[in-house]
């Protein structure tokens, strides 16, 4: 019985050993097996080499379906490693190019005997322009006010003056000038220079030169003077003129800027000029208060009367 009982334990350990044995070679088999898989939303990108052309927009449509053949594991993993589409367009003949897709611009990473079955669509439309190239000028922008006892010279100074844009001929077209990133007039304590880089906003798919410009800013030391004797007139068109009459006939006015452009200033440029509606004019033979403004000041240069208001007149015809 011993003997016997040894036979079969014998039996049962091979017969088990063996089972193991096909089933390792059954899973190795299925997981080596051939089989398809369906990709969706793979993306489709462009590459361009034909310098004379711009893509305007994404592909129509921007993503396909491709059917994968190959053994199952390489498809699994496949689905942490997504493929794309990418189209080599070396020579463009067209501004509207429909484009058939090719097996060979799938692209994905070395996976032993995967193969694409299958693309869908099949095709996708490109929109193309050509591209341009133009200069417009850089545009500084100011925030702030320079340093107390200081004031702006000059208006500020850029080198290089213009940015080349370079990119379809309908979006470079749509600029006058490039803006400048904003400067702080808070931090210019002296007449240097600045590198100030161009706001790229609204630039996408162009290509500018320089990215970076130096801007100089011109300040001097903040001055006042009082200048006397500036004329105070009527507003141009005045209607019955020369029934008014403006009392004082003169007065002083305090300009204000940088020192150079304080001293720059002719009094014979600018003048008073008298602010009335025509229901406050007075009537015959009577005055009212008018206020003035000051008129015909060079740049850089702020300034106010001494005095805001002055007399308006009407004479009376008849008693001169």
């Amino acid at each position: 019985m011993g003997s016997l009982s040894g036979f079969f334990t014998r039996n049962w350990t091979l017969k088990l050993s063996a089972f193991g044995i096909a089933l390792l070679l059954w899973v190795g088999v299925r997981v080596e097996a051939p089989n398809r898989q369906e990709f969706p939303g793979v993306p489709v990108r462009v590459d361009l080499g034909d310098p004379q052309w711009a893509l305007v927009g994404d592909p129509i449509p921007t993503s396909v379906v491709v059917r994968f053949g190959g053994p199952s594991r390489e498809l699994l993993r496949m689905a942490v490693d997504r493929p794309n589409v990418v189209i080599p367009l070396d020579q463009v003949a067209s501004g509207d190019t429909t484009v058939i897709l090719r097996n060979q611009w799938i692209q994905v990473q070395d996976r032993p005997g995967v193969v694409v079955e299958d693309i869908q669509p099949s095709s996708v439309r490109l929109t193309l322009e050509p591209v341009e190239r133009v200069f417009v000028p850089a545009e500084v922008r100011l925030v702030g006010e320079v340093a107390e006892g200081l004031a702006m010279s000059g208006n500020p100074v850029i080198d290089p003056a213009e940015i080349q844009l370079r990119g379809p001929r309908s979006r470079v077209t749509e600029f006058s000038s490039v803006p400048l990133l904003p400067v702080d007039l808070s931090e210019v304590v002296s007449s240097e220079s600045f590198s100030v880089g161009i706001d790229t906003t609204g630039l996408e798919g162009l290509q500018a030169q320089p990215r970076t410009v130096q801007v100089r800013f011109q300040v001097e030391d903040r001055v006042q003077q009082v200048v006397s004797g500036v004329p105070i007139r009527l507003p141009a068109g005045f209607s019955n003129g020369d029934d008014f009459e403006v009392r004082p006939t003169t007065a002083s006015v305090i300009l204000e800027g940088a020192r150079s452009a304080v001293q720059r200033a002719d009094p014979t440029t600018f003048d008073l000029v008298v602010e009335v509606q025509p229901e406050e004019l007075p009537e015959m033979g009577e005055e009212v208060e008018a206020s003035i403004v000051l008129q015909g000041l060079p740049e850089f240069v702020t300034g106010a009367p001494q005095q805001s208001v002055v007399m308006l007149l009407r004479r009376d015809p008849g008693n001169p």
